[in-house]
């Protein structure tokens, strides 16, 4: 038993410290601001997985109303070609700015996207705070189309990259 007690002392001191330190650190300065230097691999995958917990909490779980079709990822690419291509990125050719902010946008043809359409949807929606990625004012259909195009930007089928450059050169 006194095994037992000491132990859990000992826990809960080293929680404490690290608690203590943790405050220090960021308390003290030593964290580094500078937009110019490259956030640590720990502080990068924090940030991370917050971003992701806190969307997948707070966005509903739907289906998108939109059948997936040509014509539907066409107009999402669009849309996608005049709003967002300056940070996310075009197809081959990655955003020359977007891959500078912290965290870096996304970009969606090379690397997807681990958010689902309804998440998309409600960062469309919302923004995420201090990332550049401000509330759209889209209409609902607007931000489902959108999604879907953008779930899939990877993988796009020859004949909607044909539809999307078409877009483009208009």
């Amino acid at each position: 038993m006194k095994k037992f007690v000491f132990g859990f002392l000992t826990a809960i001191l080293v929680v404490a410290m690290v608690a203590v330190g943790t405050v220090a650190y960021a308390g003290l300065g030593f964290a580094p601001m500078e937009a110019d230097v490259k956030p640590g691999l720990l502080e990068t995958a924090f940030m991370s997985s917050v971003v992701h917990a806190s969307v997948r909490r707070r966005a509903p779980k739907a289906q998108n109303p939109q059948t997936p079709t040509d014509e539907t990822l066409i107009s999402g690419g669009k849309i996608y070609l005049n709003d967002c291509v300056g940070c996310h990125g075009a197809p081959g050719k990655p955003s020359e700015f977007g891959v500078l902010f912290y965290p870096p946008a996304p970009q969606f043809f090379q690397m997807g996207t681990q958010f689902s359409e309804s998440e998309i949807v409600w960062i469309g929606r919302h923004g995420i705070r201090r990332t550049g990625m401000y509330p759209q004012s889209y209409t609902d259909d607007k931000l489902w189309t959108l999604a879907a195009f953008i779930t899939r930007a990877k993988n796009l089928s020859p004949s909607v990259l044909n539809g999307i450059q078409r877009q483009q050169s208009k």
